[in-house]
């Protein structure tokens, strides 16, 4: 029974599918032949909706364009004019020059003749315009304008005489040559409306000439509609299409031959008053709109042909600009796409029934076919499943491990380091031991990266963590963190001394060289270490917590490792609490800027002072400058930082002391990432020229670190401050190493005694000795010499003995607000 139900289903299987594929397909058929005349029908009414509008929206399209381009001619027009003009003045510019370089030995009156007998015959502006010569007196040397009166020609110019020559004596005194534009009553006008004259002079310098053509803007404006109206004669679009141009009477200006009212129509005849009723209709409100109108075929008028045109205002000039096409040339057309889109469904008609027929035989074949392979399918598939179910269980494996693992190197993530990290504290608890985990950055590894590219970056870190992993003794482990950065955890240690033994080994596995392709590479590491259970017993915190110390231990001194304590935690936690206020300090007003004295030894009075920024924090207190400019620099806030001192110094000093003799001197510090910046210079310029303060009176103090940058860079960006008046100063002069060497390639005005110089130069000789040496090389260069740091009598006597030219330091005045500046000013006048 079992056997005779499977026989029957495999029937079923085979014949079944033929005989709803016959039947849904004829279905179909039947279906598809009725959708298809119905389309059909549909499809003619639609092709005559749409070609009706294309066509419409074609001529309507034509006119908008058409329209544009008129603007755009009418408003070159003036551009034009003034390009025409000046190429005429050059033109004639260079004819004289040409004729006086050939006549050199002769006289001026002799070379003059020549120069106006041969400018006098130039043709402009289609026998219009103004051309004319002019001395350095305002007297006319020559009248050439062309003008068929010589009457005219002379009442023009004694119109226009007294502005041209003004303007134009004028122009040539400033700029040499230049544009003219005025207005005069033309010749023979009957009212006294004046017309726009436009014109260019050019000096000629051999004489002190003035040469002066010009022309009226509406004669050439007149010129560019005719040379429309010409355009519009000749302009055809498409296999039929004319424009045609009325005036706002209704009179034919332009068409296309043969086109818009028929073959017996003329330019300057009016059109049929009916037809311009309709058209001015239609452009009433400055728009555009569509008309029908009939044209005759013959010139005996008896065959017409009714069109349809689009017609537009150009208000600008009067006129009005229309297309059309013939409504029985577009029926005509319309009926044959009828014709050709009928043929074009029977055919789609027929290609669908042979397709029908064609599918349904395909179809009963391929379903016997199918029905034959589905039993042995079966067997197929179930040992296809068997061993899809192998495969996945080995992909499984691969991708468990892919997931807790580095591509690159190997070695365990971060992801299976925290798992081993929380299993080795789970085995130290209770057992008096301690877990160190490690967080190692390379050094320098992005130089590698951008001198050898990253293939070899690559490499190398496969190399380290084929080192890491010789150092894994029981169950120690490293996992690569990302990048190149690694995490190791070594349980089971007795003591710190054995964590700092275990950091030693570490650092030792990267101290010989690796060889990689042929390259032989140095790398160093950085190590931050903490302690379970004496920093934390949380894997998470163990590794923040030497990720925190290594990025202290980077900042000290690459290459060594730290140990995490409070300490540093709470300096690290510092230092990110002053970056994150500092970004806001401006915004709420809580920096300012203090200024410290400078006095003039010889003189015995206040001559400077520099501006020194300061913070007060209402929860941090008063934050020191070495704290917070050194965050501004890491940061990227210096720019800003920067330019809000050197601003409110300008405008507090300016404001103090104007501008001129005796007004006191601004010193402010410039820090070296603010030198890198490429709008640094004109930013200093622009507050410079916004408040008002002469840039002579600012000297900008500069440290050696600044040359750290690329002393190519800098050199020239010193030479553009030099040059624009500010004073450069090199600051803590004789703590680095090649302060010499910058006195003599820099353009410098000043050097600073650095006052750890000033503080031991009373007791210590090789201090003393450096002072003076540090003045006399100020003296022989021509250096102002300013000493910082003067706290005593004694030292103020010693440096006047040594003849030094500034000093400041807390024996005058601690750093002053302005308003303790200003009362000390007052102070200094009594």
């Amino acid at each position: 029974m079992s056997a005779l139900d499977n026989k029957q289903l495999l029937n079923l299987m085979r014949y079944a599918p033929v005989a709803v594929v016959f039947v849904f397909a004829l279905a179909v058929n039947l279906i598809a032949i009725q959708d298809n005349r119905e389309q059909a029908a549909q499809s003619i009414e639609t092709l005559r909706e749409e070609l009706t509008f294309q066509r419409k929206e074609s001529i309507r399209s034509q006119v908008h364009e058409v329209y544009s381009h008129l603007l755009v001619e009418k408003y070159k027009a003036e551009s034009n004019l003034k390009d025409a003009a000046k190429q005429r003045v050059y033109e004639a510019y260079g004819i004289a020059n040409h004729i006086y370089a050939q006549n050199v030995g002769k006289s001026k009156a002799e070379i003059s003749k020549i120069i106006i007998e041969a400018l006098r015959s130039v043709w402009i502006f289609n026998g219009r315009g103004s051309f004319y010569i002019i001395d350095s007196e305002g007297e006319t040397i020559m009248n050439a304008a062309n003008t068929h009166s010589e009457e005219i020609n002379d009442w023009v110019l004694q119109s226009e005489e007294t502005d041209v020559i003004r303007n134009a004596l004028s122009i040539n005194q400033k700029n040499g040559e230049g544009f003219l534009r005025w207005k005069i009553k033309k010749p023979g006008s009957a009212d006294d409306k004046e017309f726009e004259k436009i014109g260019y002079v050019k000096k000629f310098e051999h004489y002190d000439w003035s040469i002066v053509i010009a022309d009226y803007l509406v004669d050439y404006e007149e010129d560019v509609k005719n040379e429309l109206l010409k355009w519009f004669s000749q302009y055809k679009y498409g296999e039929s299409g004319y424009f045609f141009v009325l005036d706002e009477n209704g009179v034919l200006l332009a068409h296309h031959i043969n086109d818009f009212l028929g073959l017996d129509f003329v330019l300057g005849e009016k059109i049929n008053i009916d037809l311009i009723k309709d058209i001015k209709d239609k452009i009433k409100d400055g728009g555009g709109g569509y008309i029908r109108y009939s044209k005759p075929l013959t010139l005996s008028g008896m065959v017409i042909l009714d069109q349809v045109g689009y017609v537009k205002e150009v208000g600008e000039w009067g006129w009005i600009i229309g297309t059309g096409f013939s409504s029985q040339a577009f029926e005509k057309n319309l009926r044959l796409k009828e014709e050709q889109l009928n043929e074009l469904n029977y055919q789609n008609l027929m290609r669908l029934v042979y397709l029908t027929i064609a599918s349904m035989i395909l179809l009963t074949l391929s379903s016997l076919y199918v029905g034959n392979l589905i039993a042995r399918r079966f067997e197929m598939f179930q040992s296809k499943i068997n061993a899809d179910f192998d495969e996945l269980n080995n992909t499984k494996d691969k991708m468990e491990y892919m997931a807790l693992h580095d591509a690159l190197t190997g070695l365990p993530n971060r992801i299976l380091m925290l798992k081993e990290i929380k299993e080795n504290i789970n085995l130290i608890k209770g057992e008096n031991e301690k877990l160190a985990v490690m967080f190692v950055d390379l050094d320098n590894f992005k130089n590698i990266n951008d001198l050898y590219g990253h293939y070899v970056g690559d490499l190398l870190l496969i190399a380290v963590s084929q080192r890491f992993k010789v150092l894994m003794r029981g169950r120690d482990s490293v996992s690569r963190f990302g990048g190149d950065e690694f995490v190791f955890c070594f349980p089971q240690l007795k003591d710190r001394k054995a964590a700092q033994d275990k950091a030693e080994e570490v650092r030792n596995a990267l101290s010989s060289p690796i060889v990689i392709e042929g390259r032989t590479l140095t790398i160093a590491c950085s190590i931050g270490v903490s302690i379970c259970p004496d920093d934390s017993l949380t894997a998470e915190t163990l590794i923040k917590n030497a990720d925190t110390v290594l990025y202290k231990s980077k900042a000290d001194k690459k290459g060594q490792y730290l140990f995490y304590n409070n300490l540093i935690s709470v300096q690290i936690m510092r230092k990110m609490e002053i970056q994150h206020e500092l970004a806001r300090a401006l915004e709420r007003g809580e920096l300012s800027v203090h200024y410290q004295p400078q006095m003039s030894m010889r003189e015995e009075k206040l001559v400077g002072v520099e501006a020194l920024a300061r913070w007060f924090h209402p929860s941090l207190g008063n934050v020191f400058p070495d704290e917070f400019i050194s965050v501004a620099e890491e940061s990227g806030m210096i720019h800003d930082l920067d330019l809000f001192v050197f601003r409110r110094a300008c405008e507090d000093l300016y404001a103090l002391s104007s501008n001129g003799e005796g007004a006191l001197k601004l010193s402010v510090n410039i820090s070296p990432v603010q030198l890198t910046e490429p709008e640094f210079f004109c930013d200093l310029v622009d507050i410079c020229t916004s408040v008002g303060i002469a840039p002579e009176r600012i000297t900008l103090e500069i440290t050696e670190n600044v040359f750290i940058h690329g002393f190519d860079i800098v050199k020239p960006l010193f030479a553009k401050l030099r040059q624009q008046g500010f004073g450069l100063s090199l600051d803590d002069f004789g703590t680095g190493y090649s302060s010499l060497s910058y006195i003599n390639s820099l353009p410098l005005t000043e050097i600073k005694i650095d006052r750890s110089f000033i503080n031991k130069f009373l007791d210590f000789y090789q201090s003393d000795m450096l002072v003076r040496m540090i003045v006399g090389i100020g003296r022989l260069c021509g250096l102002v010499v300013v000493a910082e740091g003067v706290e005593t009598k004694s030292q103020l006597d010693k440096l006047l003995n040594y003849d030094c030219d500034l000093v400041q330091g807390y024996y005058f005045d601690r750093p002053l607000t302005i308003e303790q500046l200003s009362e000390k000013v007052e102070l200094c006048k009594e």
